[in-house]
């Protein structure tokens, strides 16, 4: 699920590379209309355009039923606690968030979360950060 579609290149790529279904979920109408064009245009038939809140889309979805969640919410807003709480409660437990965000997330608020930083890159005035859950952690040790 693509919770800030935007353009849908993450949405897109995703369904490129073998994603079964992507959802893309977008609030501005026109960019609405243009990623259907797109859709159509590229018979991307896994992916799913949705007008709609992005974290609003994320709580509606089953708990543990995504496999990979982007959210890249435009730099200015006041949704980024809200969405990465809810994409946490709908990532799977060996599932991964992509977040992007104008500042470095500390480890505090996402332990709080129930998450932790898998990897991170700073590109610009971008910092990308690939999550998942602590418990995916565990598991993994678990399994060892």
């Amino acid at each position: 699920l693509d919770a800030f579609a935007g353009t849908g290149v993450l949405g897109f790529e995703a369904a490129s590379r073998g994603a079964t279904q992507v959802q893309l979920v977008e609030n501005d109408a026109a960019l609405v209309v243009q990623l259907k064009k797109v859709q159509i245009h590229l018979q991307a038939d896994a992916v799913q355009v949705i007008r709609g809140d992005g974290v609003a889309a994320l709580r509606q979805s089953l708990g543990a039923s995504l496999d990979l969640i982007f959210l890249d919410p435009p730099f200015d807003s006041t949704v980024f606690e809200s969405a990465v709480l809810a994409a946490a409660k709908a990532v799977t437990e060996t599932g991964f968030i992509y977040l992007e965000a104008p500042v470095k997330w500390s480890p505090d608020p996402l332990q709080a979360a129930g998450l932790q930083v898998h990897r991170y890159l700073k590109a610009g005035m971008v910092h990308a950060h690939l999550l998942k859950r602590q418990d995916a952690t565990l598991a993994e040790t678990d399994a060892t």
